[in-house]
């Protein structure tokens, strides 16, 4: 009896003598990994082993009854709920409830200290994608996050390319900021492309993973010849659109000095937005149009000196026309016509009234921060790609072109090839009471984000021959280039 007892004391001495973060390998008599804790590992049957066959890990499967809790595993009335929170951070389960509502999904879920955050990863391949599917950016898993409202609404994309665009911007913008209330937000999900300045530039919007509400994704598939052009893809509920994105298919990259202009301690990109190449005096090199504060952009005429409307294209290469609306026509919501832009991204408001705003005819509601958030970062209205924004004033009407002169280098039919700032074509502009072309070929505009408060318009860069104007006032219905610079 001895024996047995002194045998059962050694081998808990033996256990109990272990390091507690000790590392251990499951399934293999080996050492784990330097990185891991805990390895598994799967081997063939033999003799000394009964484990013949590999697996994965499964996870619990569990009811999460509320993102922000810890819910069903502790209420936040229970002792002790407040150390918990911190003590599980990292802990995963697999959620096997939906409550679109609380935007809670089947999904892998992890606890991040104050939520749960879903692994709403991406495909790899599969399917039609026929390569790797590109994430625009890192998902975000609910609708009333601040976070969402930082997304962009303009992604660059190759030749060749597919990528997943997150559609809980659209979402959160409504909910957050408009004040829809989510369950006003929920019916069925649908994705189209409005138009494409080129046939065949897209050859497929689809839902990526299917209708998962807000936490869906919008799969863009790129033709692979060497096409470039631009295209905007809308999200609809109910058949209403919620939100439309800006997909800029061309082989440029931004973050390469080369396609890079240093100007004012701003770092600009080398052409305007939407351009397909920076070569002076070529047609791509216009890029589009875009009202002050609205995030859509529309196109510009078909040559470098007239004003004939581009061609524009539907997903079916039918042709798509530009709308043009006076915006006093339209029925106002709290004085704004936000709610109709949003909804209608192929339609330019012009305006009549003496404000010449497409946003409001009301100066009281105005509203100056549609690209500059009131603290000077990028707003969720800004139409520039990740990690760039519409440039900033800095402080009262002071401009990012400051001591920007002509250098005498102004061609009809190209624009101004500033020696310090590079060259800017001269793409004319949409006139913000008409919507139509205005002297293209013998003028440039360019906006930029901040706006004063006692001032109903906002200002621009304008150039022609022998005239460089920094800080031009302009109405903002009106439509002119834009140039991002790196946030």
């Amino acid at each position: 009896m001895n024996k047995y007892l002194n045998l059962a004391i050694t081998l808990i001495a033996c256990i109990i003598s272990i390091p507690a973060l000790s590392q251990v390998t499951i399934g293999m008599g080996e050492a784990p990994a330097k990185t891991a804790l805990l390895q598994i590992k799967d081997q063939s049957a033999d003799g000394n082993n009964i484990t013949s066959k590999t697996g994965g890990v499964l996870l619990p499967r569990v009811g999460l009854i509320n993102l922000k809790t810890l819910q069903p595993f502790m209420d936040p009335s229970d002792t002790g709920y407040a150390d918990e929170k911190k003590a599980s951070i990292g802990l995963f389960v697999y959620n096997m409830n939906k409550s679109e509502p609380d935007s809670i999904y089947p999904g892998l879920y992890y606890w991040d200290g104050e939520q749960w955050d879903l692994l709403n990863a991406r495909k790899s391949g599969g399917g039609d994608v026929g390569g790797t599917v590109d994430p625009v950016e890192p998902p975000i898993a609910n609708l009333e996050d601040p976070e969402a409202l930082k997304l962009s609404n303009c992604y660059i994309v190759g030749n060749g390319s597919t990528v997943d665009i997150p559609v809980i911007k659209g979402y959160a913008v409504w909910n957050q900021l408009l004040n829809v209330d989510r369950l006003d937000l929920e019916g069925t999900t649908t994705v189209d492309l409005l138009w494409q300045d080129h046939d065949n530039l897209v050859t497929s919007v689809s839902l990526a993973d299917g209708d998962k509400g807000p936490l869906s994704y919008i799969r863009v598939k790129v033709n692979s010849q060497s096409l470039v052009g631009n295209a905007i893809v809308t999200l609809k509920i109910n058949g209403l659109v919620y939100w439309s994105w800006h997909i800029w298919v061309t082989d440029y990259d931004p973050t390469q000095t080369s396609g890079q202009k240093a100007y004012n301690g701003s770092t600009f990109m080398d052409r305007n937005l939407g351009a397909t190449n920076a070569t002076q005096g070529n047609i791509g090199s216009k890029g589009l149009f875009y009202q002050w504060g609205r995030k859509d952009p529309f196109p510009g005429s078909s040559t470098t000196v007239s004003t004939q409307e581009k061609t524009l294209y539907t997903i079916a290469n039918s042709n798509f026309n530009i709308l043009k609306v006076e915006m006093q026509t339209m029925p106002a919501i709290q004085g704004n016509y936000i709610q109709n832009a949003i909804r209608n991204p192929g339609t330019f408001y012009f305006s009549s009234g003496r404000l010449g705003d497409w946003y409001t005819d009301d100066k009281t509601v105005k509203n100056d921060h549609l690209w500059e958030n009131s603290d000077g970062t990028k707003a969720p209205n800004d139409p520039c790609p990740p990690g760039w924004r519409v440039p900033a004033s800095g402080t009262g009407d002071t401009t990012p072109w400051a001591g920007l002169v002509s250098g005498g280098n102004f061609d009809a039919g190209k624009g101004e090839d500033y020696p310090d700032a590079g060259y800017y074509p001269a793409a004319g502009y949409r006139a913000a009471d008409t919507g139509e072309l205005i002297s293209v070929g013998t003028q440039g505009n360019v906006w930029y984000g901040s706006a004063l408060a006692e001032e109903s318009e906002s200002f621009r860069l304008k150039f022609e021959a022998y005239s460089t104007l920094p800080s031009e006032r302009g109405a903002r219905a009106s439509g002119f280039s834009v140039r991002c610079v790196k946030e």
